[in-house]
């Protein structure tokens, strides 16, 4: 439970001022806040994500180097709107 003077407190801190009205209001709010907190608390939550619908799973190949044939190169780079000589060209950006 948080008390009126800690309230205060926390104003002092956050450098705003409040009314007595804004206390009382304020400290019905932390409360409830603060139970909400508590029954979260009780939850009980299951660490194990290999049984779990939507579960991450990484599809991704992993990352290898590669040559390309000349022919493939020019097959990749013949698809390319623009280029300059073995690159495709792209527009500067600044």
């Amino acid at each position: 439970m948080i008390t009126p003077a800690e309230i205060e407190k926390l104003a002092t801190l956050a450098r705003i001022k409040i009314t007595e009205e804004d206390k009382v209001s304020l400290v019905k709010e932390f409360d409830s806040i603060l139970g909400y907190i508590d029954q979260l608390k009780k939850v009980e939550v299951s660490t194990d994500t290999e049984g779990r619908v939507g579960a991450v799973k990484n599809i991704m190949r992993p990352d290898e180097a590669r040559q390309i044939s000349k022919e493939d190169r020019e097959g990749l780079l013949s698809e390319a709107p623009d280029r300059e000589g073995d690159f495709i060209a792209v527009k500067k950006i600044l």
